[in-house]
């Protein structure tokens, strides 16, 4: 697949967003410091959103040069599967009582599955993914007393995990960028390579590297953080 630097480079600051967040998420989770406020709550979405916006935009361009059903892509699909199950075991073994069921990796792992039905359906992206994310948003206010719709974005009574990603209102995210990736034509030049569009080029890689490294970071910081992981 043609590389767009533009494409790279938009995800390379969703990347750095994303550090800048987890650095104050993580010095959280240990109680060193206090997040509250709508700022500490909207940015993080913030961020996600703009990760699956632009995983959307890709898709349409990944469409106009390959199959829908290519075995790269396919091969995408089952290593974020996988991805997703090592976090919901690791996130299951040091933090039992908020662990990951539904993340971001496990939503790209399902909706980019998903979103190959529509990737060739400019207006229906348009309909469904502006219903699906006002809809998603509103149904995120109320509690259900069951849980196997949470991957939905029915959030079941009690519910507390990490990280969390339905499919609605996220995907309604994405199939926007898919709507907007067929309307902008993006001019194939030299890549111009710099720090940020590496950063958005191994996104995946710097996602599941960045906690150790923040937490090892913290420790040097605090000189405490080590001792709290190994008493769980």
């Amino acid at each position: 697949m043609t590389r767009y630097w533009q494409i790279d480079f938009a995800r390379g600051i969703a990347v750095i967003l994303m550090l800048f967040f987890h650095l104050f998420f993580d010095a959280n989770y240990f109680q060193k410091i206090e997040l509250s406020g709508f700022f500490w709550f909207a940015f993080p979405r913030f961020i996600g959103g703009m990760f699956i916006f632009i995983s959307g935009f890709t898709l349409s361009y990944t469409y106009r040069e390959r199959n829908l059903w290519s075995v790269a892509k396919l091969r995408r699909v089952l290593k974020f599967a996988l991805i997703a199950i090592a976090i919901t075991i690791v996130t299951a073994i040091f933090a039992p009582n908020e662990f990951v069921v539904f993340g971001i990796i496990h939503f790209f792992a399902l909706a980019s599955l998903i979103a190959i039905f529509f990737v060739k359906r400019e207006k229906l992206c348009l309909i469904l993914g502006i219903s699906f994310t006002v809809l998603g948003f509103y149904i995120q206010q109320f509690r259900v007393p069951f849980w196997y719709l949470f991957w939905l974005g029915l959030i079941p009574e009690g519910f507390r995990t990490l990280d969390y990603y339905p499919l609605l209102p996220w995907f309604g995210v994405m199939l926007l960028g898919i709507y907007f990736g067929k309307k902008v034509t993006l001019k194939v030049s030299d890549y111009k390579d710099s720090l940020v569009s590496f950063l958005g080029r191994h996104s995946l890689a710097v996602y599941l590297i960045q906690h150790p490294v923040i937490v090892l970071l913290l420790h040097l910081y605090y000189q405490d953080i080590l001792q709290s992981i190994l008493k769980v």
